[in-house]
């Protein structure tokens, strides 16, 4: 007779500690205060509200709008393969960690390769060997500190990684394509469909993720964004592409106040909100408000 397969807890993967752990604990609490916040480079809002602001201001940071639309996208696919992934494994984080949730692969070293790689690739600035050099260093910070602060084993950060690096390669190889003929500029250049097709991607993994994970109300957030942002990219994306914003007292006042408001609403009602369809409702109206932001502040271009 054929045993039954182990649980996954009972799997080599759920004792993976290679010692990282007990040589985080061995460091001074000094050098833990430093990495604690050096781990906030691959904070989900964090990251969310960068993209935002990349969005908002257009070419002025080396992004343009189309591009920063498609970053925000990557996030959000990023929100639903982390998710999914974790539930999938259900492995523990490290006993040191101050939470208690899943810890495989890790949310932060996935999230932070998509969206510091996806940012180089997109961007305009300097040599695009130096942006990737940028990413990959402002990635391994993220990976160590996770390490050292004790929330995850080295496993779930090489993990996240992997995942995000090739997530990457197959949106951009599927979408945009990479161009390489320049030593600087952008390496990808999406157009209006590969936004809206990227944010569609999103939704269906976070749907996915939903299936493993219903209550998750990050995941739910994710959805319910990734839903506002097919639909408002779709119907007003390119004149938001197109539109030029100049720098004024009244573009600061509206367009970051929006940014905060928006954001605000968002993060808030996920960590506040008991109701799904709640969540659901301010990611998607949040994701509306973000895209819209550029058609309430400035002016359509010529072209």
């Amino acid at each position: 007779m054929t045993p039954p397969p182990a649980p996954v807890s009972a799997t080599p993967l759920a004792t993976r500690g290679v010692g990282e752990i007990a040589f985080a604990e061995s460091l001074p609490e000094a050098v833990t205060a430093v990495f604690w916040a050096l781990t906030h480079l691959g904070n989900p809002y964090l990251l969310l509200a960068l993209v935002a602001l990349a969005y908002l201001f257009g070419d002025r940071v080396g992004l343009s709008r189309r591009s920063a639309a498609f970053a925000l996208a990557l996030g959000l696919c990023a929100i639903g393969l982390t998710v999914g992934l974790k539930h999938f494994f259900g492995l523990p984080r490290p006993p040191t960690s101050y939470r208690g949730d899943l810890g495989f692969p890790s949310g932060h070293a996935l999230g932070s390769t998509v969206f510091w790689g996806g940012v180089a690739v997109l961007s305009t600035r300097g040599r695009w060997r130096r942006r990737l050099a940028a990413a990959g260093a402002l990635v391994a910070i993220v990976c160590l500190s996770r390490v050292l602060i004790g929330v995850h084993y080295l496993a779930d950060v090489v993990a996240g990684v992997a995942v995000g690096s090739a997530f990457l390669a197959v949106a951009f190889a599927l979408g945009p394509g990479f161009d390489r003929g320049t030593r600087g500029g952008a390496l990808a250049t999406p157009d209006h469909g590969h936004v809206t097709a990227l944010f569609a991607v999103a939704l269906a993994l976070g749907l996915a993720g939903l299936l493993v994970a219903p209550g998750e109300s990050e995941l739910l957030l994710g959805v319910g964004t990734a839903a506002g942002a097919v639909a408002a990219w779709h119907r007003f994306g390119r004149r938001a592409a197109d539109t030029t914003i100049e720098p004024s007292g009244r573009a600061l006042a509206v367009g970051g106040g929006g940014l905060v408001l928006a954001l605000g609403v968002m993060s808030g009602t996920a960590k506040l909100a008991d109701s799904a369809a709640v969540i659901l409702v301010a990611g998607a109206l949040g994701a509306v408000c973000l895209l819209a932001l550029p058609l309430a502040v400035g002016e359509r271009s010529g072209g």
